[in-house]
C-alpha cells in the first residue's frame, strides 16, 4: 500500500510537470508569434509583405524542416514534429526583423533540453523533477541577443549541469539576454527573466561580468561577478571563481567557489565543489563531483557535504539520453544538530530538440579542425554536451604568447 501511494504521488507530480512544459512552450510561442501579416501591418516594413513572408517561409524551410523522408517510427515522427514546432517561431521572428541580405549569414540556432528525473533519498524517499533548458540564437535580430530557458547556475548560457535535483527545481527561468560586450577574455551581459516553475513568477534583472585569464596552455581562471534584483529577495550580488584544467578534448577538471548575498538572505550562501568530466566514447561519459555548501549566519555552518558519480549514455536515438547517478551525502540535521549519512540515487531521462544549424555549430566546436568531423556527423553520433571540445583546448585565452588586447 505504501508503494502504491508513493507511485501515485510520483505520477501526479509528473502530470503537473508536463503541464508546466506546455506553459513554457506557450510562452515561447507568445514571445515569437506566428502571425506575420499582422506584424507586417504594424511595422510597415520597407519590403513588400509577400516578399517578406516568402523569406520567412524560406528560413523555416531551411533551418527547421526535414528534407529527408519521415521516419517510420512514431517516436521519430513525434520528435521531428515537436522539433519543427519549436524552431519555427524563432525562424519567423528572426526573419521578420532581419534584413534579407543576412539570409546567408549566421544561421538560426535552437537547442532545447528536457530532463525528467526521479530521485530516491534514504531520508526523504522518492521525489520527482522536470527541468527545461533552451538557448535560441536569433542572428538576424541581433547577434547580441539570446532567448534562454535556464537555471541561475547557467552563467555562460552553455546549459551545463552543475546542480543536483536535491537542491530543488524552483530556479528555472525564462528570459532574454543582451550581450553588451564580448571578447575572448571578457563578457558583459544583462538578463531580464521570470521564474517559470515553483510558486510565483519572481521577476529578476541581472547584470553579469565575466573575465577569463589563462594561467598555462591548459589551465585558466574564470571570475564572474553578478548584481541582481529579485522581487522576493531584493538586491543582491553573486561572486564566483572557477579554475579549470583542460586535460584534452574529452577531459575537464574544474574547481568552483561561489557566494551569494542578498537583502533576503542571512549572511552569505556559499558553495564549493570539484568536478571531473571524462568522455568515455562517442555515446557515454562519466562525471564525478565532490563538494559542500552552507551559510555564514547566524554562524558559519556547513549545511552538507556530498560526493556524486554520474554515468551518462546516449541510446536508441542521438537525441535521447539516460543518466544514472549514485550519491552519498552528509547533511546537517536541523533538529538534532548532528550529521546524517544519506544515500541517494537519481535516474534521469533527457530529450534534446535541436535544428541542424545548432548541431553543426556544436560539432565544429567539439571537433575543431579534426578531419573526422564530417564522418562523425554522417555516423549520426551525438555531440557531447559537456565535453570541452577541441576549440576550448585551443582557445586563444590559453595562448600565453598571444596578446589579444582584451586587457
Amino acid at each position: 500500500m505504501e508503494w502504491f501511494r508513493g507511485h501515485a504521488a510520483v505520477e501526479s507530480i509528473t502530470v503537473v510537470n508536463m503541464l508546466r512544459v506546455g506553459c513554457l512552450l506557450t510562452c515561447l510561442s507568445m514571445v515569437c508569434p506566428l502571425s506575420p501579416a499582422l506584424a507586417a501591418d504594424r511595422e510597415r516594413p520597407e519590403r513588400d509583405t509577400e516578399e517578406r513572408q516568402a523569406d520567412q517561409e524560406a528560413l523555416m524551410e531551411r533551418y527547421c524542416r526535414d528534407e529527408a523522408e519521415r521516419p517510420i517510427s512514431w517516436l521519430d515522427r513525434s520528435h521531428s514534429y515537436i522539433n519543427e514546432r519549436l524552431c519555427e517561431p524563432a525562424a519567423w521572428f528572426d526573419g521578420f526583423f532581419g534584413d534579407a541580405r543576412s539570409f546567408e549569414e549566421t544561421p538560426i540556432g535552437t537547442f532545447i533540453r528536457i530532463r525528467n528525473s526521479a530521485e530516491w533519498d534514504q531520508d526523504g524517499g522518492w521525489s520527482h523533477g522536470l527541468r527545461i533548458r533552451a538557448s535560441i540564437l536569433l542572428p538576424r535580430v541581433s547577434d547580441r541577443f539570446r532567448l534562454l530557458i535556464s537555471r541561475d547556475e547557467d552563467i555562460s548560457g552553455e546549459l551545463r549541469d552543475e546542480a543536483t535535483l536535491s537542491e530543488g527545481s524552483d530556479r528555472t527561468r525564462l528570459g532574454l539576454r543582451f550581450i553588451a560586450s564580448e571578447r575572448s577574455r571578457s563578457q558583459l551581459d544583462f538578463d531580464g527573466s521570470i521564474r517559470v516553475d515553483g510558486g510565483g513568477l519572481n521577476p529578476e534583472i541581472r547584470s553579469r561580468y565575466r573575465y577569463v585569464y589563462g594561467l598555462t596552455d591548459r589551465t585558466l581562471l574564470r571570475a564572474t561577478q553578478s548584481v541582481f534584483w529579485q522581487r522576493e529577495d531584493g538586491f543582491g550580488t553573486t561572486s564566483r571563481m572557477d579554475w579549470e584544467w583542460l586535460q584534452s578534448r574529452d577531459g575537464l577538471l574544474r574547481w568552483t567557489g561561489q557566494g551569494t548575498y542578498s537583502e533576503g538572505s542571512s549572511g552569505v550562501d556559499w558553495r564549493s565543489s570539484v568536478i571531473a568530466f571524462r568522455q568515455l566514447d562517442a555515446r557515454s561519459a562519466l562525471r564525478g563531483e565532490i563538494g559542500t555548501f552552507g551559510y555564514t549566519r547566524p554562524s558559519f555552518e556547513v549545511e552538507e557535504y556530498f560526493v556524486a558519480l554520474r554515468y551518462r549514455r546516449q541510446f536508441l536515438r542521438r537525441w535521447l539520453y539516460y543518466e544514472l547517478q549514485p550519491e552519498h551525502a552528509w547533511p546537517l540535521d536541523e533538529d538534532t544538530g548532528r550529521r546524517r549519512s544519506d544515500w541517494r540515487f537519481t535516474l534521469t531521462l533527457e530529450v534534446q530538440f535541436e535544428n541542424e544549424s545548432s548541431r553543426h555549430r556544436r560539432l565544429d566546436r567539439y571537433m575543431g579542425d579534426d578531419a573526422d568531423a564530417e564522418a562523425w556527423d554522417e555516423a549520426d553520433l551525438p555531440v557531447p554536451a559537456e565535453a570541452p571540445g577541441e576549440s576550448a583546448v585551443l582557445d586563444p585565452v590559453l595562448d600565453l604568447d598571444n596578446d589579444n588586447g582584451d586587457g
